[in-house]
């Protein structure tokens, strides 16, 4: 019986893409030469041909099995339509074939699906919502979807520039690696050179490493000080897996399995050139994999995902190293005051309720700022832009970090506190930049004297009024409705109000609208389109959400649709 006829059911339950990953390592591993081929030289971790962003986790680890088997020596990939779009071509063979037939490997990523709306989810649906109404709509309405889509190697790819030659130290030594490796030792996990052996024991925290002169090659000592450090980062204080587990048993694989996967992708990231002789003797554990693998692929999946994590974790401290810091502190603030500029890129909505992607940057008092003045319909254009900012004389001597929005929010308001220590304030003189840190924060109250309930004429718009107010979030509603700040930004509190008027206006857009001006949230200088499209999508929001909701409810228990809706989570 063969191999493949025996797998059991996990197996059948994988996508095409992960049985042909599956295939290929157990295949390695049935030959006795470990996970990777040998033979074969990493040409670096594989990367976009357009955008140069590395793959992660499963594409890195499937793209890397597509080189070597085919060896490759470029480790740029691109889809059909970018090679089209750029004016390449794919290469032909004597014949005048194209190489690329057979060759498209299949990349796969996630998308997010709206049950509700049947289209792809967008942050804007969470306009107006709580915290936690947005984690239970997230639950119960979104939902992952696999996608694939197919990528060539560039050495395939004719017309795609030539990759920039790298200097390489005819010793054999990296310069990240001999950075980040004594880094490690002095400020994680203590590195001690001595006797023959190299292992990690994790009831003192302490790397143990053969000498350095030890090691055949310096590609030989990099990548075991890399497998020792990936298995410190399951200490406690780090990523905090299990450890100490016996030598033999089936968590020990695993763990060894973890360490050497992150350790070829750390050494990608480090650009280490790897061939079969710097790939570790696992000869202990080679059969543990080939049988846990085969028992339970998902073993695999598992292990490529911890893997990314211990690089990401690990190489995180490098770019510490870098700037001579011992770290930011939880809220992302460079503690050392160092000249980093931090950033955010933020996915928001035009006053057409279009998607646009926006980058901010820290500002000296207390506000955030936007580094663009203009959003961008494209992620990738955006990035571009921004690089080209980078760029600038003005910034040549700064770091730019990318940051949750939260965090850079809290890293301004650290920089207007340290600035108050340095400056005497004026109380005459406000900077242009202060005034305007005023005004983001600040937002005045509308009068309401000339606003509110009293000041609607017909009883169908009160009663509107006063059915919101009995809902479950009757209190929240009422705070907006008086113009209260409490989304933290001006649109999402009038797109929360908006929907939750929206549920008993009967898809009714004048009363809607006239309603809606009769609150605190209006803005008399926002042009009347603005809230025009905000209403439709509104109604259409609400419109969708009766449909799905009234269809789950029998007949013989069935509320009116607007009550249903009012008691829901929106």
């Amino acid at each position: 019986m063969s191999e493949q006829s025996e797998r059991g059911q996990e197996y059948e339950n994988l996508s095409p893409q992960r049985k042909q990953l599956v295939d290929t390592v157990l295949s390695n591993l049935a030959k006795g030469t470990g996970l990777w081929e040998q033979g074969w030289v990493a040409p670096g971790a594989p990367q976009s041909a357009i955008t140069d962003k590395k793959y992660r986790g499963i594409n890195n680890f499937f793209l890397s099995l597509i080189s070597m088997s085919e060896g490759y020596t470029d480790n740029r990939w691109a889809t059909f339509n970018q090679i089209e779009e750029k004016g390449w071509k794919f290469k032909t063979d004597e014949e005048g074939k194209s190489l690329a037939k057979g060759k498209g490997a299949a990349i796969e990523f996630f998308e997010f699906r709206d049950k509700l709306t049947k289209q792809p989810f967008t942050k804007s649906t969470f306009d107006g919502m709580t915290k936690d109404e947005q984690d239970e709509y997230w639950k119960e309405n979104v939902v992952p979807i696999r996608k694939y889509y197919r990528v060539f190697n560039g050495d395939i790819i004719e017309g795609i520039p030539q990759k920039e030659k790298r200097e390489i130290d005819p010793n054999g030594k990296v310069e990240r690696a001999e950075n980040i490796i004594p880094y490690w030792g002095e400020n994680e996990a203590k590195i001690i050179y001595e006797g023959s052996r190299a292992f990690y024991r994790s009831s003192t925290d302490e790397i143990h490493l053969p000498k350095r002169e030890d090691f055949y090659t310096m590609q030989e000592f990099y990548t075991t000080a890399l497998h020792e450090i990936g298995h410190s980062t399951g200490h406690e204080k780090r990523l905090n897996r299990q450890m100490g587990n016996l030598f033999g048993s089936k968590e020990y694989a695993e763990e060894e399995l973890r360490a050497e996967i992150a350790s070829v992708f750390m050494s990608q990231d480090l650009e280490i050139a790897l061939n079969d002789s710097h790939i570790q003797n696992n000869s202990a554990y080679i059969q543990n994999w080939h049988d846990g693998i085969k028992e339970n692929p998902n073993v695999l999946f598992t292990a490529i995902s911890d893997a990314d994590k211990i690089s990401k974790f690990v190489m995180s401290r490098e770019r510490q190293e870098e700037k001579g810091v011992e770290g930011y502190d939880t809220q992302g603030y460079d503690t050392q005051g160092h000249d980093t500029q931090h950033y955010a890129v933020v996915q928001d909505q035009n006053a057409y309720g279009e998607t646009v992607y926006k980058v901010y940057m820290a500002a000296e008092n207390g506000q955030t700022a936007l580094a663009i003045n203009y959003g961008f319909s494209d992620k990738e254009a955006l990035d571009k832009e921004f690089q080209k900012m980078q760029g600038l004389p003005f910034w040549q001597k700064s770091e730019f970090k990318e940051v949750t929005f939260e965090q850079l929010q809290n890293i301004s308001v650290n920089k207007a506190k340290e600035k108050e220590v340095q400056e005497e304030k004026s109380e005459i003189f406000f900077p242009p930049s202060e005034v305007a840190a005023r005004a983001v924060r600040e937002i005045p109250l509308i009068d309401m004297s000339a606003r509110g309930i009293g000041s609607l004429t017909k009883m169908s718009d009160r009663e509107i009024i006063e059915r919101a107010s009995k809902t479950k979030n009757g209190d929240k509603f009422k705070e907006l409705y008086d113009g209260k700040s409490v989304l933290g930004s001006a649109e999402k509190d009038e797109r929360s109000l908006m929907t939750r008027l929206a549920m008993f206006c009967n898809s009714d857009k004048e009363q809607l609208l006239r309603v809606f001006k009769s609150s605190g949230q209006y803005r008399s200088e926002k042009k009347d389109a603005y809230y025009d499209k905000m209403a439709e999508q509104s109604m259409d929001f609400i419109s969708q959400i009766k449909t799905t909701t009234v269809a789950k409810i029998p007949n013989h228990g069935r509320q009116s649709g607007a009550r249903a809706v009012a008691n829901a989570k929106v």
